[in-house]
């Protein structure tokens, strides 16, 4: 290793070793430059659902707000959506089934309006999504939703209209007709991932899509810090510097959409952080693609495995301490003692 030579050698022979040892933890390391990253990230970024939760919704309950039955148009939104998400395909695992409503008209969810909206024939527009998008003036609905996402529950709120669907616009005079609750599960090894992180000086920071509220319940839950004062994205600055000040202090996020994610990631870097982001779905891709390490979870879609230089390829969260840990150890015998018998040793 004192011979500058070999020196390239010896490092390149380092990353290897660590690809092999992350392999048989079932990491596939896709960039090997990115074993020296992993050495000095100190901000892990994530979502909530699929790395503190287990990613798999169900319905808890529907909260009818007015005289129509929701469980027909609940049938047929889901049957309208050829790609359903996660909240919609546990709609769909509670209310399938055969549906005499024509939808005419569709549009498809999107996490940036965090709404999908059918028209059917003779029956008018009906909507989902979140409640403060899709009836912002509703303070009655607000309310209600409030205390149900406190209680750590994903609400969405299905509203119905007489007029007609106008491209990606919500239709005019929305009516509330009822609100699902769901949840899922918290997954056991995340408060202690949570734990090594905060050992090793490495801050977690949660964006999620999700309600505010929701968020840093589940985030109270696993004992990230910060969690009490969860954060709306909706509500950050505009301008950079202020922004970057925000998401450097807080660290705990709701209502964060693709772009802010991104955002988010380079506001981080631009304050000396080096970051890591995992995610899962297409919504996560600009923030993986400019992390410093991208982790994508194996489940997740095939767009946020091909940007990412690592993928958990069990979708365990419990491997993430393991990666930052192999990653160090990988530059310290890297830089330190790397002769034949250490690399014997190690393997």
């Amino acid at each position: 290793g004192m011979i500058p030579q070999g020196l390239v050698l010896l490092t390149s022979l380092a990353f290897a070793v660590g690809v092999v040892r992350l392999g048989r933890r079932k990491v596939l390391v896709q960039e090997l430059p990115a074993i020296e990253g992993l050495a000095r990230v100190d901000t892990v970024c994530f979502d909530k659902t699929g790395t503190l939760t287990e990613g798999t919704l169900a319905v808890r309950d529907v909260i009818s707000l007015g005289e129509k039955d929701p469980e027909p148009a609940l049938a047929a939104l889901v049957a309208a959506e050829p790609e359903p998400n996660a909240t919609l395909q546990a709609i769909a695992d509670q209310f399938s089934g055969s549906s005499d409503w024509r939808a005419d008209g569709a549009v498809p969810f999107s996490s940036a309006r965090k709404w999908s909206a059918a028209s059917f024939a003779g029956r008018g527009s009906w909507v989902l999504g979140a409640p403060e998008i899709v009836v912002p003036g509703d303070a009655r609905v607000a309310a209600r939703a409030e205390q149900l996402a406190e209680e750590g529950s994903r609400v969405v709120l299905l509203a119905s209209s007489e007029y007609p669907l106008s491209g990606e616009t919500l239709p005019r005079r929305l009516e509330p007709v009822a609100l699902i609750t769901l949840g899922d599960r918290i997954r056991q090894d995340a408060a202690a991932t949570l734990r090594y992180f905060a050992a090793q000086g490495v801050q977690a920071k949660v964006i999620s899509g999700d309600h505010p509220e929701t968020v840093a319940a589940i985030a109270r839950e696993v004992g990230v810090p910060g969690s009490a004062d969860a954060v709306d994205a909706r509500r950050l600055p505009r301008d950079p510097e202020e922004f970057a000040d925000a998401v450097n202090e807080a660290t705990v996020f709701g209502r964060v959409t693709p772009h802010q994610k991104r955002a988010m990631v380079q506001a981080l870097q631009s304050r000396g952080h080096v970051v890591a982001m995992t995610g899962d779905g297409v919504n996560d891709v600009l923030a993986l693609k400019d992390a410093d390490i991208g982790v994508a979870i194996g489940s997740g879609s095939a767009a946020s495995r091909a940007v990412a230089q690592l993928v958990l390829i069990d979708g365990e969260f419990s491997t993430l301490p393991d990666v930052v840990g192999e990653g160090r150890k990988v530059i310290s015998v890297s830089y330190t003692h790397l002769t034949l018998p250490t690399i014997q040793q190690w393997c």
